[in-house]
């Protein structure tokens, strides 16, 4: 059985292999350094909002996100109804979502983005 770190990191190389490319800036992970910071001062959901109105690799990290919050060993949000920024969204702000499972997404999103961080990088 693999442990949170071992997962997280699982799924932010597998996007960084994936998508790595097209989320990065002149400066390297540039849409990944911004996340966090975002996320601290405005909240996931806000942050999320703007993923909607930015550049492809704004909503591929979004995506990525809801896609590792929906996996099923980390199991914060359901696998069957969350595979994206859209559906992410719809369910957090859904009246069946209390306030805890907004935290704890918010906690392993910004957990994923330390290994996310690390893993993508310009070229």
């Amino acid at each position: 059985m693999n442990n949170l770190d071992q997962i997280r990191a699982r799924n932010a190389l597998e996007f960084a292999k994936r998508e790595g490319e097209r989320v990065t800036g002149p400066q390297g992970g540039e849409v990944i350094k911004k996340l966090a910071p975002l996320i601290l001062n405005h909240g996931l959901l806000a942050t999320a909002a703007y993923s909607f109105s930015e550049k492809a690799g704004w909503q591929l990290t979004f995506d990525a996100i809801a896609r590792h919050l929906a996996d099923p060993a980390i199991a914060i949000l359901p696998v069957d109804r969350v595979k994206d920024r859209v559906t992410l969204v719809d369910y957090l702000t859904s009246r069946e979502t209390n306030s805890e499972t907004l935290k704890l997404a918010t906690n392993e999103t910004m957990a994923w983005l330390q290994f996310a961080r690390r893993f993508v990088k310009k070229g």
